[in-house]
């Protein structure tokens, strides 16, 4: 949606009808409409503006706060028309000054707009549409006969749908290339992101194809292979009372060393359960039982788990899964590997060379020295170890081994044709430094492309929004802040006047008296104006108890405000780093991810524009 400047938006007059556009494109099976005129009809009332200095207006006004009697609780303003599923409360352009430099990270930024750097490190960029051609027409090529047969027998016992199983065979035939979007398998879909960037991956491949004129699907790594246990186990979601709560898979399901995406099922079936405990009375959980349900009944492990219910969550966009714990893969995977091996250390030495250049730019090194003294692991009875590169050669290539994070994503590159990686900003870092060892094994490295990045509000936060009308962000980076206005404008005018009146008749009859005391003693009015300035103190904390009361009768009736805060900004963090992804779900239903589709393909066509964006969206 274009911007429009908060000094030209004009108050709307009684009853009166605001417009939007709404545009219809083709995203997970769904056609391509025409653009529609949306109404939506408004009471009386100042409109919330977003200011252009830092984010972009909403397509979807919010209503105005509504007129209620005092003591009442709010209510949002129902819509006389529904024209957008999934409405844009804001969108927000990441920069360094606060608050939004949470947002920032300076190599994205320098990706975005094609900048220096990006330039230097990254071979194609996502807005250079003659690179992502000449990237597609050189990558598009069939899969190997048993790594096609393998993973078509993976989706049908996964349950996937048939627009899945017919993206995954135009692959294997080399028809079509791929966007590629990569996570470990964690409990209830991992965290949000994981969400927001398989959405990204799935929302590219109308915009390649466009561009391109190659035809291209969705392609989700499913990360089985990665050991960390602690970075998946737990899972954190709040439900309709916003009390946010965190799952955890118990520690005796992993052993030392063992690959997260071979955890049993069962543990991860008690934690559903509790989950699914926790979102009971929201509009999706329904849905969202079914979801996590039916993959367990399909899946042997985690790992397919995850795999099955990414199949379940975008079918309808045709997303394919890739399980590298698969032997066909490792075959596939297998003269990449030794492609490395015998160069490993002047690849290793040149990622070094690579990450002291980003440290100087950007002040950080994404990939640590001991990171790169070897790209490989042995996995041997479903664990894992990290070898040196003379163990790993001398293992002989029927040892299944298995790369680390410096070398996945050349692996995954070489093996499929992507042509574009959805990325957060780590990834798009550790990227930067890896060009070389790209090159070194003779890999065409897919267009790295910022993943979609949003914030979701809950009903009682966007009611919290709407009551003390504050703009969408400063409610996300100070809710507290928010909260405690609102209760201050609470407090009856007759009521602060009376207080108001009282302190300033206090404080002359004292300055008075100063002036007369005087004459029994010239020390006394300076004692007086201490006492002055202690009952102006006093009168303060009569000013604060007032506004307390406020806030605790506003408490009382919206008990999810004071909880708000932590939903929005869980332990300090950005929201889709710690939330459940199935929380929307459970919010919203399935089609929530076809609606991020819809979103991702827009964003990817403004990336191209060189507009980067974080959202934030309605539950």
């Amino acid at each position: 949606m274009r911007a429009r400047s908060s000094r030209s938006s004009k108050r709307p007059p009684e009853f009166g009808v605001t417009t939007r556009r709404v545009v219809r494109r083709r995203v997970c099976g769904t056609p391509r409409a025409s653009v529609k005129r949306a109404l939506r009809l408004t009471g009386p009332g100042r409109l919330p503006r977003i200011h252009c200095a830092h984010a972009h207006s909403q397509p979807r006004p919010c209503s105005p706060a509504p007129r209620r009697c005092r003591g009442a609780p709010f209510r949002s303003e129902p819509l006389a028309l529904v024209t957008r599923s999934l409405p844009i409360r804001a969108r927000l352009e990441p920069r360094p000054e606060p608050p939004f430099d949470r947002l920032y990270d300076p190599l994205v930024h320098d990706l975005v707009h094609e900048g220096e750097l990006a330039r230097e490190r990254f071979a194609s960029r996502w807005p250079d549409t003659a690179a992502l051609r000449r990237l597609a027409e050189t990558k598009r090529a069939p899969l190997g006969k048993e790594l096609a047969r393998s993973l078509a027998e993976y989706h049908r016992r996964l349950g996937a749908t048939e627009a899945s199983l017919a993206a995954l065979e135009r692959v294997a035939r080399g028809e079509a290339v791929c966007t590629v979007a990569g996570q470990q398998p964690a409990p209830l879909g991992g965290p949000l992101y994981s969400l927001h960037k398989t959405a990204s991956a799935a929302g590219m491949c109308g915009v390649v194809t466009q561009r391109t004129g190659v035809p291209c699907v969705p392609l989700f790594w499913m990360h089985g292979e990665d050991s960390d246990f602690a970075e998946i186990r737990s899972a954190t979601l709040g439900g309709p009372g916003l009390e946010l709560r965190d799952l955890t898979l118990p520690a005796a399901a992993h052993p030392e060393g063992g690959l997260v995406g071979s955890l049993p099922t069962g543990p991860l079936a008690r934690l559903v359960e509790q989950a699914l405990a926790v979102w009971s009375g929201l509009g999706g959980a329904g849905e969202a039982r079914t979801l996590l349900e039916t993959p367990l009944s399909r899946a042997r492990d985690l790992g397919e788990a995850y795999s099955a219910l990414m199949l379940a969550l975008f079918g309808g966009c045709g997303l394919v899964v890739v399980d590298p714990r698969l032997p066909e893969f490792r075959a596939a995977a297998r003269d990449l590997i030794y492609r490395y091996l015998e160069r490993a250390e002047s690849l290793s030495a040149a990622a070094r060379a690579a990450g002291d250049l980003l440290e100087r730019r950007i002040g950080r090194r994404p990939l640590a020295d001991p990171a790169l003294e070897s790209f490989m692991f042995a996995v041997e009875d479903g664990v894992r170890r990290k070898v040196t590169v003379a163990e790993a050669r001398s293992l002989g290539r029927q040892k299944p081994l298995s790369p680390s994070v410096a070398l996945r994503p050349v692996i995954q590159d070489g093996v499929f044709p992507t042509v574009a990686m959805a990325c957060g900003a780590s990834e798009i870092a550790y990227l930067a430094q890896l060009r070389e060892v790209f090159e070194g094994v003779g890999v065409a490295a897919a267009c790295p492309v910022p993943r979609l990045s949003a914030t979701w509000m809950p009903p009682a936060a966007v009611e919290l929004l709407q009551a003390s009308g504050a703009q969408a962000w400063d409610l996300v980076a100070g809710a507290d802040q928010a909260l405690k206005s609102l209760a201050e404008r609470e407090v009856p005018a007759e009521v602060r006047a009376e207080l108001e009146r009282a302190r300033l008749s206090t404080l002359q009859a004292l300055e008075r008296f100063a002036g007369t005391s005087a004459r029994v003693d010239p020390s006394l009015p300076q004692m007086v104006e201490s006492a002055r300035g202690k009952v102006d103190y006093q009168f303060a904390r009569l000013l604060e108890g007032l506004t307390s009361k406020s806030r605790h009768r506003l408490e009382r009736l919206h008990p999810e405000w004071p909880r708000v805060r932590y939903y929005l900004l869980p332990g300090d963090r950005l929201q889709e780093r710690r939330l459940a992804s199935l929380e929307v779900i459970a919010y919203r239903g399935a089609a929530a991810a076809s609606e991020l589709c819809e979103l991702a393909e827009e964003q990817a066509e403004r990336l191209q524009r060189g507009v980067h964006e974080h959202l934030v969206l309605d539950l």
